[in-house]
């Protein structure tokens, strides 16, 4: 599945997978050509298309109030694919992050999981003014997205490498440049830094500050479409090593795995296992982090130390 925003991307898909498939076992299909967008719900066509799938992708530009949509493509190919997701994606990330060492993300990927996956608390602070402490339930899973999907229901987004759960309880302040979501496509890294403190996990949306103020007025608009859409509901950790040498792009499908992330809405239930859902989902990237793990430092200014 593409777009004509990233038709070349998913030209370049098409042509690769009939390189293991076989000419004309590798279908393209473009959103514009089945539905009118933004979409709220999966065109026909794919839902009769995706069970007669073994791998799918998602490689379309990111539009406000997909997501929905976007979520049911997913719960559809795990049932019979393996998946591959890439909302926001380009033509830059498929030479960048998609050309990563996907060995090297996979060892670093299971290092940081193995250190995380009983953590109790961990503190996020950054030299821009983020301090948060965040707790977690031991009955609710980290997942280590480490990009190999080897098997029906496996899937990710690409480019990968990071190692992510739902929080239990999240408190302190936040400070970030780029969000995930439509936001990443509309704004980038945006200049004028986002600032908001949190609460026993919710954001407190009167001390939301940023002198963007389109950016702040679309921000709240979008947090306020369900009651959890301010609640935090992914902590994660980067685990791309060569994304983490490399300065960030302003596109947070890849720079989430390269930098310290928070997000509010969805918690990727099925994934986690933490026990709510919400129509939104978005993203938070924190630059520079110490991160301290039960106690244990494991990152000093956005560098492993362990």
């Amino acid at each position: 599945m593409s777009d004509r925003a990233e038709v070349a991307v998913g030209t370049a898909l098409q042509k690769s997978a009939e390189k293991v498939a076989g000419v004309g076992n590798a279908k393209l299909f473009i959103l514009e050509d089945l539905t009118s967008r933004p979409i709220s719900v999966l065109p026909e066509k794919i839902a009769e298309e995706i069970p007669k799938s073994e791998v799918t992708f998602w490689a379309t530009q990111s539009l406000p109030g997909e997501l929905v949509a976007r979520r049911g493509f997913i719960t559809l190919a795990k049932k019979y694919a393996r998946h591959g997701h890439m909302p926001n994606v380009t033509p830059l990330l498929m030479e960048q992050g998609m050309c990563s060492d996907y060995n090297r993300v996979y060892d670093l990927t299971h290092k940081i999981y193995d250190r995380v996956r009983c953590a109790k608390k961990i503190i996020v602070s950054n030299n821009i003014g983020t301090d948060l402490e965040a707790e977690f339930d031991p009955g609710w899973r980290w997942v280590p997205a480490d990009g190999r999907y080897h098997e029906k229901g496996r899937w990710g987004n690409l480019p990968e490498g990071e190692t992510f759960t739902a929080p239990v309880k999240v408190n302190g302040k936040l400070v970030t440049n780029l969000l995930g979501d439509w936001f990443s496509e509309k704004y980038g890294n945006f200049k004028e830094t986002l600032t908001f403190n949190i609460d026993n996990s919710l954001i407190k949306l009167d001390t939301i500050s940023c002198q963007n103020e389109s950016l702040k007025k679309e921000l709240s608009a979008y947090l306020a479409t369900d009651p959890n859409s301010i609640r935090a509901s992914e902590f994660a950790l980067p685990t791309n090593p060569e994304l983490m040498s490399m300065p960030t792009i302003g596109n947070l499908l890849q720079d989430e795995k390269a930098r310290v992330h928070i997000a509010f809405g969805d918690p990727y239930k099925d994934e986690t296992g933490a026990p709510w859902k919400c129509p939104t989902h978005v993203d938070m990237l924190l630059e520079h982090c110490d991160v301290v793990v039960d106690g244990t430092k494991i990152m000093t200014n956005g560098i492993y130390v362990i």
